[in-house]
């Protein structure tokens, strides 16, 4: 454990100094900070705008960290040629797949804790303490974040940058439509084609089961029962991530 923690932390340390993280926080915190611009609206109507825009900030920018971030974590590696310096020592394979997730992990727990933090810090200031529903969405978001991070990491371990980056937004965005898409296919009433989206809905994360700021906005309430269910989806899949990471990290030759 001790092993998986060092190259975690040496992961978070060399993408600290990475520009390209630097500049997605700052457009995230731009757009947060842009929502409160629809001062126009009724002060309940911009409160509802200024929770929509930053919960989708927040998202998809932290999406864009998870994607990047992850993606470095192993091919940077193997540009520099360091992995062979690592994979001498006695640490293992499984130990140094771990400690990257780990250091994805962190990088995203910055970025989410900071952009939270300053969009939290915006309701104060236009006078609407955050209620346990707004927490509630920040948490399903980031262990959507976290997820999206360990499968861009798998996908990084048997694949080129090039096609972990399509394969990864390819997968995050049909992964907010698997729902919408299952009811278009069943009203079809296609047998094949139904076979085939009930497959593709089983096997591809759906990232919508995270989404609840549409609700949270309009003021309906989600249980914690939902909460609770979702998070632990997300961590099932998180296992199996890693644990595709693992066999083809194991199989791979460097």
């Amino acid at each position: 454990m001790k092993k998986m923690w060092l190259i975690g932390l040496n992961t978070f340390r060399e993408s600290m100094r990475k520009k390209t993280l630097y500049i997605i926080l700052i457009f995230a915190l731009i757009v947060i900070g842009a929502s409160k611009l629809f001062s126009f609206l009724t002060a309940e109507e911009e409160l509802k705008m200024i929770k929509d825009v930053s919960f989708s900030a927040i998202e998809f920018f932290g999406a864009l960290i998870a994607i990047f971030g992850a993606l470095a974590a192993i091919s940077t590696e193997i540009e520099r040629r360091t992995i062979y310096t690592l994979l001498t020592k006695p640490i293992r394979r499984s130990d140094f797949v771990i400690g990257k997730f780990f250091g994805v992990s962190l990088i995203l727990l910055v970025n989410f804790v900071l952009t939270s933090l300053f969009f939290i810090g915006l309701l104060i200031f236009k006078k609407s303490m955050p209620d346990i529903e707004i927490f509630k969405t920040l948490i399903l978001i980031f262990f959507e974040l976290i997820l999206i991070g360990g499968i861009t990491l798998a996908l990084g371990t048997f694949t080129t940058d090039a096609f972990n980056i399509i394969c990864s937004f390819f997968l995050y965005i049909v992964g907010h439509l698997t729902s919408y898409g299952k009811e278009m296919v069943e009203r079809a009433e296609n047998v094949v084609v139904a076979g085939l989206a009930d497959m593709l809905y089983t096997l591809v994360p759906n990232y919508e089961n995270f989404n609840i700021r549409d609700k949270i906005v309009v003021g309906i309430s989600v249980s914690w029962g939902y909460i609770g269910y979702t998070i632990l989806y997300g961590i099932l899949y998180i296992c199996i991530a890693l644990l595709i990471a693992l066999y083809f990290f194991e199989k791979r030759e460097i």
